[in-house]
């Protein structure tokens, strides 16, 4: 499971990371298909919803990551109490804790399994949309004018 999320959120760094960059490039270089106001409002809109949503992505990750963590060591306690209590019979009320422990962690690990499994998708989802971004973005020109106004804008929205 670890790899797996860790994975996901390196590439969705790499392709904002990959995408926010010829955007940039782009004012100064001047290449690409030349586009309107409207198409440069929507590629900043798109590259600013991509950055908000990895971010939460990259948060849940270490969230789920720290959680996996916390139930490794847990069940190893658990195995070492587990075999501690194994030769003794005279331990029953070990033995009733043990299994409260052992209840509470699965009901942990179904909860962080729970997340996982959402987490996935929504990190597709992510990736589509950074692969949509970059087709549509990455190699656009634009004036510094309608970059400037569009700036305007947002922060006039803001207040």
């Amino acid at each position: 499971m670890k790899p797996t999320i860790l994975h996901t959120t390196v590439a969705a760094v790499a392709f904002f990371a990959a995408a926010a960059l010829p955007l940039a490039q782009a004012q100064t270089l001047n290449v690409g298909r030349k586009v309107n106001r409207d198409e440069l409002r929507e590629c900043l809109d798109a590259g600013d919803s991509i950055k908000v949503r990895n971010e939460d992505l990259k948060g849940r990750s270490a969230r789920i990551n720290a959680v996996s963590d916390e139930l490794k060591a847990e069940a190893d306690a658990i195995k070492q109490e587990s075999e501690r209590l194994e030769g003794s019979s005279s331990l029953l009320g070990g033995r009733d804790r043990l299994e409260r422990r052992k209840h509470a962690y699965g009901q942990k690990l179904a909860g962080v399994k729970a997340d996982a499994e959402k987490f996935r998708p929504e990190s597709d989802a992510l990736n589509k949309d950074v692969a949509a971004y970059n087709q549509r973005c990455s190699d656009i020109s634009y004036s510094k004018e309608d970059r400037e106004a569009i700036m305007k804008e947002r922060e006039a929205s803001k207040k």
